[in-house]
């Protein structure tokens, strides 16, 4: 974009005015039809608006001021939301059966939901496979072309929903593939630290059963689960102590039993037999290496019982810590899920030394929108300076900069009405209108200023200005609007993403083109009063109202 900007910088101070020389020749019968026709309606039109607009100035200010006030209303209406997610016809499913559910009993519930699935006529291929414990599946869905079928994928991911939630005793999932890639799998993923891990698992399951209440949370699931089954050994530590038994060499003797791994590295591995490993009294026999027996048994330090536990563990900050995974339903922005999520958790009440986080797109979210507020100061500081330094003057560019913070309002209005959230593209967006609405006002302050140079006072200045710049303003905004409409449409793979700059852009610029075709010459015009009246007057009229609001009665 920089680069074609300064393309056609160098185009318009080199090849424009040549071929303007060569062609621009305008009759006398030409300029006539030109002061007819539709254009010539909207010019009169405008002109009475502006005539009207400078009578009745304050209005037009409370207009502006009511208009900027929107923003923060539309603001909530909207929504925010990382990157929304693209149509890619494909989606990604998972589940999980109870903790000893078998590899093959796990297999055939796949390929029944595969041909449930399958049987939709929006997919073409269901392929499922097994991957890490025998009770966990996975599912990669196909889906037929965009073009062929009705649906969207979000809407597809919601019918494969409905197949899986008909099963019992199973936790799912159905997520959208990242046009980026490589990111977190859920949207949602709060973090709980605490230092007590059963007490983890309890608050987790009470926010996840908390947050399945709200519409726009759906495949809620924590990370923890505690029901592995398994055999744990509970070490006496006084009397391991005494007989010079150390905490490192019963876990390395357990590990190397059961994992065939130890310290060292050997050409061959021993561990114990399948069927003795689920056998405690055999884990009881073991042998653990003592400093002053030489060898004792392990049921002599410890004491070894049934119990269930976590398959794997997550730690930071050396404290336990649960996820609470979850996907944002249809039709929802993701800000709105992270306070749900937020206020299940307060909801359910950590106690002292517990707290909570987000990680992943929401994480991401907080910080994208801190820089794009931080990039968008420096952007307004920056086009500032440029427009002092070209104006020579710090007052006109103040002026110019009057019309941004209205175009953000419209461009939000234009979101909710076409049903998106505030993404990172439409922010984009936001980003590009800016410059284009900022151009307006260029030059209809330029070409005021110049008919004031040559002597014409400032009203009229105001009128044939707008009035001369009115065409090349409608001409410019037409111009972008036809180009962006086939974008706006969204056609072909990934057309969501430009979508969203496009519908930004157009209805920012659409919307407010009136305002700020008024708001600049209203300006301008309290500018110019400004400078007209000596400073002596201004501060008169200023120390006359102080002294009149605070005169003292009759009684005193």
């Amino acid at each position: 974009m920089a680069m074609a900007i300064l393309v056609s910088l160098l185009v318009a101070f080199t090849l424009t005015p040549m071929l303007s020389s060569r062609f621009l020749q305008l009759g006398g019968a030409e300029k006539k039809a030109h002061t007819q026709g539709f254009l010539h309606s909207v010019e009169v039109l405008y002109l009475r608006a502006l005539d009207w607009s400078l009578s009745h100035r304050r209005v037009i200010i409370l207009i502006c001021g009511a208009t900027f006030l929107s923003t923060f209303g539309f603001y909530h209406l909207v929504g925010r939301d990382w990157i929304p997610a693209d149509d890619q016809s494909e989606l990604i499913s998972s589940y999980t059966l109870p903790e000893g559910t078998s590899l093959d009993k796990t297999t055939k519930l796949a390929e029944d939901m595969a041909e449930r699935i399958i049987a939709l006529p929006e997919v073409a291929l269901v392929q499922s496979f097994t991957h890490g414990p025998t009770n966990h599946a996975h599912f990669f869905i196909v889906l037929v072309p965009r073009s062929e079928r009705n649906r969207t994928h979000a809407q597809m991911a919601t019918a494969v929903r409905g197949i899986l939630s008909s099963y019992r005793n199973i936790t799912y999932n159905v997520r959208l593939p990242s046009v980026l890639g490589g990111e977190i799998y859920f949207p949602i993923a709060a973090v709980i630290r605490g230092p007590e891990l059963a007490q983890l698992a309890e608050l987790s399951k009470q926010a996840a059963g908390r947050m399945m209440k709200y519409p726009d949370l759906v495949d809620v699931n924590p990370s923890l689960n505690l029901n592995t089954p398994e055999l744990q050994v509970k070490v006496d530590r006084q009397r391991a102590a005494d007989i010079g038994v150390r905490m490192t060499d019963v876990s390395d003797a357990v590990r190397l039993f059961y994992s065939g791994e130890g310290s060292e590295q050997y050409p061959v591995t021993m561990q114990l037999l399948p069927e003795q490993r689920d056998n405690p009294d055999v884990l009881a026999r073991m042998m653990v290496p003592s400093t002053k027996l030489g060898q004792v048994r392990l049921e002599n330090v410890a004491t070894i019982g049934r119990g269930a536990g976590p398959a794997s563990l997550q730690r930071y900050n050396r404290e336990f810590q649960v996820s609470v995974y979850a996907n944002v339903a249809t039709g929802y922005p993701l800000d709105l899920a992270a306070a749900h999520t937020v206020q299940s958790i307060k909801e359910v009440g950590l106690p002292a030394g517990y707290s909570y986080l987000f990680s992943g797109q929401v994480k991401v979210l907080e910080e994208t929108t801190w820089n794009l507020l931080l990039a968008m100061l420096l952007a307004s500081i920056f086009m500032y300076m440029v427009l002092a330094a070209q104006f020579e003057s710090f007052t006109y560019p103040f002026i110019i900069m009057l019309t941004l913070p209205l175009s953000v309002p419209f461009a939000l209005f234009s979101l909710w009405i076409t049903g998106r959230a505030l993404s990172l593209w439409s922010a984009l967006g936001m980003f590009l209108l800016l410059g284009i609405v900022k151009k307006n006002g260029i030059l209809q302050v330029d070409y005021t200023n110049r008919l004031r140079a040559q002597g014409m006072p400032v009203r009229e200045a105001i009128m044939e200005a707008n009035r001369v710049r009115l065409r090349p303003i409608l001409m410019t905004t037409l111009s972008i609007i036809a180009g962006l409409i086939p974008v706006a449409i969204g056609i072909g793979a990934g057309s969501e993403q430009r979508a969203s700059i496009a519908v930004t852009i157009i209805g920012g610029q659409t919307l407010c083109l009136l305002l700020t075709l008024l708001v600049v010459p209203v300006a301008y015009s309290y500018l110019a009063e400004f400078e007209a009246a000596p400073w002596a007057e201004w501060t008169a009229r200023l120390l006359g109202r102080a002294r009149s609001s605070v005169r003292p009665s009759d009684n005193d």
